[in-house]
Parts: C-alpha cells; structure tokens; sequence
C-alpha cells in the first residue's frame, strides 16, 4: 500500500523540525548550563578531619556565589552551588564526584578535599572533560600539564622551599639538626620528598623523619624521639592544623623549645588558637593573605561574609577564608569571560586567558595559559604571634628559587 505523496512530505517536514529541534535544545544547554543557571559542584570535607579548614571555605564559597547572584549573576544565568561531603576519604570523594558529574549534571568542580582522591580522579576528570579547580597544594595537580585541572595555588614543594630557605638564610640556625613530621598519607609523602630535597640543597639531612596523622589525639612519642636525637628545628610536610595544633602543645609540654615550621594547610589561624603560648615560634610560608590583612580584595572578602554569615569569622579568623574565596575569584573571572555560550571547553579556554590578574592583596597575581594551569607563583613567610592569635608577615611575597 503506498503513502500518500504529500502525507509523506508532511511527516519529512515534522521528523526534521523535531530533530532540529532536539539538537538546537542539546546545543544550548550542554552539562550544567541551562537557560539561567549554572551548576557548579564542591567536594569538600564537612565532617571529617579537615573541617577546620573546609567548613570556612565552603562558607566562603557560599558567600561569594550568592553576591553574585544578588548581583545579576554571571552573563545572565544564576550559580547553583551543590556541595558533597567527602570526609577527607577517598572512597567518599569518588562516590561525590560520581552524583555530581552524572546526577547533577556540573559544569565545573571545586575540590575534593585530599591529595589522595585528586590523584585517584584525575583520569576520571580528564576522561569526563569537567573543569576542575584543585584544592590540595599537590604539584601533581599540575605536573604533568593537565588539561582540565586548574590550581589557584602555589604548590607545596615551592612553599617548602621559601620556608626552609627562611629557616637557613634568614634565622640562621647554629647547628641545626632538623627532624621533619608527617602524615602518612600522599599530601605528607610528598612535601616529606620536597623537605629532603631543599635540605639536601643546604647541605643538610634530617636526623629523624616522624609519622603524624591527622585525628592524631597524641604525639608523646614522637616528641620523645626528637628530643632524644637534640632536635632543635623541626618541620611540618603535607600538615593540617589540627595535629600542627597538637604537636606545638606537646613539644612546650615536654620542654622542647624549638623552631617550627609549616606550609599552606599548616599555615592558617586554628593551629595558633590551638596551641596558643607553644605557637609562639611558629613560622609558616603561605600562598595567601589573612582574613585581617589589608588590601581592597580581603576587605571586600570580609564584607560579603560577614554580610551573608555575620560573626562567622569568630571563634577564630585564618587564611582559609582567603584560600577558597580565592578560587571562587578565579572561576568567576573565567566565567564571565567564557560568555553567554559557555561549555566545559570555553570555560577552560577562558580561564587560560587570565594574565597577570590581580588579586588585590589576597594573593599574588594569577596566571594561566594552554600549557601551565599553575596560577601562583609566590608566598609569603608568617611568625606566629600567639597574643593576638594571628600570623605577622614576616616577608613580602617570594617566589620560590
């Protein structure tokens, strides 16, 4: 039985609107974007041992996406923050990613929370083509050159270089016997590796290398052992604050009065509040400003939380605030260059146009391009002054030798 001639026209007509239709939908709205809004995904510990320093930056995240919003958002559309919690596993960072990237549909990621988990999702990240804004000042984010990882940091072995260098060339120790602690873990593994190699530049080995974890509930022991091998510099690799916290208070407990020195995740305000009075030669080397510093970036980082999260700087104010809001910056910036028909890829194309970006006192400026997804290139070296609970610069910024 044959069709009617111009019956069969008219369903040619409808098939081919109907296509047309369904891919012009598709192209408009890739993964996480669609007419007004913008899904971006966070992993980051809210319950685990790195809360110290994530809740604060979760908090920042928040605060920074919805005085966007309240300001017309970003070319148009509305930022969806979905943040997951990943407890500082890396079981739970990749069950996180998994909902994110498949249920929720996420344009871009902030995070996870470890090293550990970052390394274990980079293939995924890569293979999935999700722009992805690391936490973990791991130079493994960034080398070797991935595409689609970005760091809004300066790395863990360039900050233990300016905070061993700071030790030999500025304190100048007389004999120094230098033990490093570590957690067992692949941020502690490696700034443990970076540590042997800056003071094998300065003609130096470790007289012991001690095991720290985060959650630790003591540190007796090895404390008994640095005092045991006359320690009298000792520093912190791939340290939270929370076990920095512990090991100051036993080292002044146990009569050991030495030098301490941390970097990046052992450099915000908790550990002082943790350790008061024993933090008072306590020296850290960080990418990023305090909450309490000057400049326009950190006053305004300041009004916007307090704005959204009044007295959300108390019981203690640190540079996490900073950290997170810093990435929030980033991405921002890379959104609104991306424009109105942005995807993963011309996201990642616009934030690899960021030049020389000032970061008004929070940072260093920001650089990216196609070929180095590292974004800062400087820290700054801090003591701690445990009568006023905050990090005094000790330095300006440095960028590492």
């Amino acid at each position: 039985m044959k069709m009617n001639f111009k019956l069969f026209c008219a369903i040619c007509v409808v098939l081919v609107c109907v296509f047309t239709f369904m891919s012009k939908g598709y192209a408009d709205e890739p993964r996480g974007v669609t007419s007004d809004t913008l899904t971006i995904g966070v992993i980051l510990d809210q319950t685990g041992p790195a809360t110290d320093l994530t809740l604060p930056g979760t908090n920042a995240l928040r605060s920074i996406f919805r005085y966007v919003n309240e300001h017309g958002g970003i070319n148009g559309r509305k930022v969806k923050l979905i943040v997951e919690d990943d407890r500082y596993s890396i079981p739970q960072a990749i069950a996180s990613f998994k909902k994110l990237l498949y249920r929720d549909k996420i344009l871009a990621l902030i995070g996870p929370t470890s090293s550990g988990a970052t390394v274990t999702l980079f293939r995924h990240m890569e293979k999935e083509k999700i722009p992805t804004m690391a936490i973990p000042p791991n130079d493994k984010n960034v080398s070797p050159f991935k595409r689609y990882i970005f760091a809004v940091f300066e790395t863990y072995p360039n900050t233990m270089k300016i905070i061993i260098d700071y030790m030999i060339e500025d304190l100048r120790p007389q004999n120094p016997r230098v033990a490093l602690v570590y957690p067992d873990n692949e941020t502690g593994k490696l700034d443990l590796e970076s540590a042997i190699k800056r003071l094998k530049f300065h003609k130096l080995t470790p007289v012991t290398k001690e095991v720290l974890n985060p959650g630790s509930l003591d540190a007796t022991s090895q404390v008994m052992t640095m005092k045991r091998y006359r320690v009298n510099n000792i520093v912190l690799c791939g340290f939270l604050t929370q076990p920095a916290g512990l090991l100051l208070r036993e080292l002044k407990k146990l009569g050991m009065d030495v030098h301490v020195f941390g970097n990046t995740a052992a450099a915000d305000e908790q550990a002082i509040h943790a350790a008061k009075e024993a933090a008072k030669k306590y020296y850290v080397a960080s990418p990023f400003a305090s909450w309490y510093d000057e400049g326009k970036g950190v006053a305004f980082m300041r009004k916007v939380i307090l704005k959204y999260a009044p007295g959300t700087e108390k019981p203690y104010r640190g540079k996490t605030h900073t950290f997170i809001w810093s990435i929030g910056v980033v991405l921002n910036e890379g959104l609104l260059r991306a424009g109105r028909d942005v995807d993963g890829e011309r996201l990642v194309t616009a934030l690899e146009s960021i030049k020389d970006f000032d970061m008004k006192g929070l940072s260093g400026p920001v650089n990216f391009s196609s070929s180095n997804h590292k974004g800062i290139n400087s820290a700054k070296v801090f003591k701690a002054d445990p009568s006023s609970g905050r990090f005094v610069p000790v330095t300006g910024w440095k960028i590492s030798k």
